[in-house]
């Protein structure tokens, strides 16, 4: 009965998580995104705990089905995991790139109901709850700017927006509406477009 409790503990914590703690203004979540922007040793010990969270959840999986085999597949993919390089990469590339995330998210979905893939999708479930708050490369270059740290000190409810702020540097190419001043589309330019027509 404990492993089926157990099971749905994990099975929870991709949906309790981030409703409670996402984008959270909290006073000791404000002290962890200092951390983890300011600390390699933070990351690399983020990475190590949820490797050591996903080895659990595989034990106690595998303690209620014994010889499942469906667990290879996910094990294979926290041994990747093992690598804190790998792992900081993978988790980079998870946050950095929403489309990847959400066909990731997808996926684990799907496969969440086909037999004998359930410890896989709670696997990628995991890891993409892990990127969800890991520091972003926009955080972490900011985090050299002086003044950028002073107002994150003075008000933590704006590092949290930072830190979860994943829009990307460079806007498409209709945000500026056709304003050519602003325009970095070589095609925005009304005067091309005259001679075009």
């Amino acid at each position: 009965m404990i492993w089926i409790i157990l099971q749905f503990i994990f099975l929870a914590l991709p949906f309790v998580l981030p409703m409670a703690l996402y984008k959270s203004k909290r006073r000791f979540m404000a002290k962890f995104y200092d951390v983890m922007a300011r600390s390699a040793k933070a990351r690399k010990l983020y990475a190590q705990v949820l490797l050591i969270l996903l080895l659990l959840f595989h034990y106690v999986y595998t303690s209620g089905h014994p010889g499942e085999f469906g667990v290879v597949l996910s094990t294979i993919v926290c041994a990747m995991l093992s690598s804190a390089k790998r792992a900081d990469r993978w988790l980079r590339w998870l946050l950095d790139r929403p489309r990847a995330f959400v066909i990731f998210a997808l996926v684990a979905m799907v496969i969440g109901f086909m037999p004998h893939l359930y410890t896989t999708a709670v696997t990628i479930a995991c890891i993409l709850l892990a990127a969800l708050f890991y520091p972003s490369v926009r955080v972490m270059s900011e985090y050299g700017d002086a003044d950028k740290v002073a107002g994150w000190i003075r008000h933590p409810g704006t590092f949290a927006e930072s830190y979860h702020d994943n829009r990307q540097v460079k806007p498409p190419y209709d945000a500026d509406k056709g304003n050519a001043a602003y325009s970095h589309n070589p095609y925005n330019d009304k005067s091309s477009k005259k001679e075009r027509v």
